[in-house]
């Protein structure tokens, strides 16, 4: 079903600037009034706040290379923390930055790791996860996908390893850091935690305890989502002592490609669209027409359409992303209920 009357208009409405440059989202503020991002425009291409008002930009940190250099990252609506990549190629040579809106404090919080012949090892590649003063990233350290875990308190700088092993990328869910891990390569994965307070492993919540085989788990604190290992269902639980459950099948042939998760909404991209849900409602609808990006702090969605055409002036690499702002009143819509493909 298409989107209600308010998601429409929302959805009709596009953020000023993202029609002239490729402006690549990877949080919202606390405000809801700017979007970080990865930015190409004639004059300036790096890491950005952008105003979604009216398309302003505070620059955090440029790219020493326009062409070949390359962000992504995350944020809750406070720190902003990213990966920056220097080829095309590749993303195994990177850099960890965390960027504090409130101070303008900008924090070089590690590199990725040399082989024995130079090259980097290789890393699995997500942007890092962000929850208050604290982020984590997995990064790799040696042979045979050897990974470890890394804690970054953001207040005083200290970066230190939690975890060594067959791991892949860490996220928070409340006062834990949980990352998916298996005891051999090619195994899979179940989840491990480690607790912010005690310093210590920890328990999984039983919303958790039954992940297996995926890297895509969203969660904020209460409610869960994650994919199915083959990434044709959708699995979700309202509170941390609830199991969840599939309540979303995909049709042959489509797939989900990412997951996120804000105050009141689901939003998920398969290889056909991005589709956003209500946790109210329990509806959902399809927000772009084909592919695209969602991500959001709080209750603010921004969804980017997939890339289409060339900002104005721009390199060949510069394809445009149109961005919308989803608030709030927006999520009210009639739509397919969860639980039906589509």
């Amino acid at each position: 079903m298409p989107p209600g009357r308010d998601l429409r208009a929302d959805l009709g409405r596009t953020v000023p600037g993202s029609l002239r440059a490729k402006v690549i989202p990877l949080g919202v503020s606390a405000s809801g009034q700017d979007v970080y991002a990865s930015v190409w425009t004639p004059q300036f291409a790096g890491v950005a706040a952008v105003s979604l008002a009216t398309g302003g930009m505070r620059k955090i940190q440029q790219f020493g290379n326009r062409v070949t250099d390359q962000a992504d990252g995350s944020s809750d609506g406070g720190w902003l923390v990213w990966e920056e990549t220097y080829s095309l190629q590749s993303l195994d040579d990177f850099t960890v930055y965390g960027w504090d809106p409130v101070t303008g404090r900008l924090l070089r919080l590690g590199q990725s790791l040399p082989g024995a012949g130079g090259a980097p090892w290789p890393s699995p590649w997500h942007p890092p996860a962000v929850s208050g003063h604290y982020a984590a990233w997995a990064q790799g350290y040696g042979p045979d996908g050897e990974v470890e875990v890394r804690l970054a308190d953001l207040a005083t700088g200290q970066v230190r390893v939690i975890r060594t092993g067959h791991t892949q990328p860490p996220f928070f869910d409340g006062s834990l850091v949980v990352w998916p891990e298996s005891d051999r390569p090619g195994a899979q994965t179940s989840l491990r935690a480690f607790s912010l307070v005690t310093g210590r492993p920890a328990r999984l919540p039983p919303a958790l305890r039954a992940v297996h085989g995926t890297e895509f788990v969203v969660t904020d604190g209460t409610r869960t989502a994650y994919f199915s290992p083959d990434l044709t269902a959708l699995y979700y639980s309202r509170a941390p002592g609830q199991q969840a459950r599939i309540v979303l099948r995909l049709p042959v042939g489509v797939e989900f490609a990412d997951l996120a998760m804000g105050a009141g909404w689901i939003a998920w991209t398969t290889t056909a669209a991005t589709y956003l849900a209500s946790t109210t409602t329990g509806t959902y609808t399809q927000v772009t027409p084909e592919y695209g990006i969602a991500t959001g702090s709080g209750s603010d969605v921004l969804i980017s359409d997939a890339a289409s055409g060339k900002a104005a002036g721009s390199k060949a690499a510069s394809l445009i992303l149109p961005m919308h702002v989803v608030g709030p009143a927006g999520l009210a819509w009639p739509g397919c209920r969860v639980g039906r493909s589509h």
